[in-house]
């Protein structure tokens, strides 16, 4: 190869490796509402310099079918100050058991660590305590094209229309940390 060619190579190799090299790490969980149907006892914490994972457990006191509808909202914070604008990304709504099935056919190996999670087609699932171990999160389910920035998912599930559950998880995703 002549210099030429190799300064091209070079030049590509360290744009692509700048382009997919960005970390996303849990920041908080927050729980709103819905004590009284779930406690959500996560906890973020660092696991070391560059990675943070959630701990914790749920407990869920009374059995739950699809008729708790789930919906999840994004919020865009681009400076990481909290000052968050809603981000116009469309996703379904879904019943909780059709969720828990949804997790288990996508992102099932994320969740192996996590102890008593409902099993796939469990529905309705009993009360239980979930125990969640270490979990730190999976960034390539992040699509490369989303800003980069502070994000707030705000899940709200809703039972004959009425808000029953809420909670919200802040993730920074950023380049380099």
């Amino acid at each position: 190869m002549d210099g030429h060619v190799t300064l091209k190579v070079f030049v590509y190799a360290v744009c692509v490796v700048g382009v997919v090299s960005y970390h996303v790490m849990f920041e908080s969980f927050v729980q709103e509402a819905g004590f009284e149907i779930a406690l959500f006892n996560i906890r973020v914490r660092k696991f070391n310099r560059t990675l943070s994972v959630v701990n914790g457990s749920v407990v869920v006191h009374d059995w739950v079918n699809n008729s708790l509808v789930f919906s999840l909202d994004l919020f865009h914070s681009r400076l990481g100050n909290q000052q968050f604008n809603h981000y116009p990304m469309k996703l379904p709504s879904s019943g909780c058991c059709n969720f828990i099935d949804h997790v288990h056919d996508y992102y099932g190996e994320y969740f192996e660590s996590v102890e008593n999670f409902p099993a796939e087609g469990e529905c309705p699932f009993s009360p239980r305590t979930i125990n969640v171990y270490n979990i730190a999160f999976p960034k390539d389910v992040v699509p490369l094209v989303m800003p980069r920035g502070l994000w707030k998912a705000q899940i709200v599930g809703r039972s004959d229309g009425q808000i029953a559950v809420s909670y919200y998880i802040l993730v920074k995703f950023a380049d380099h940390m």
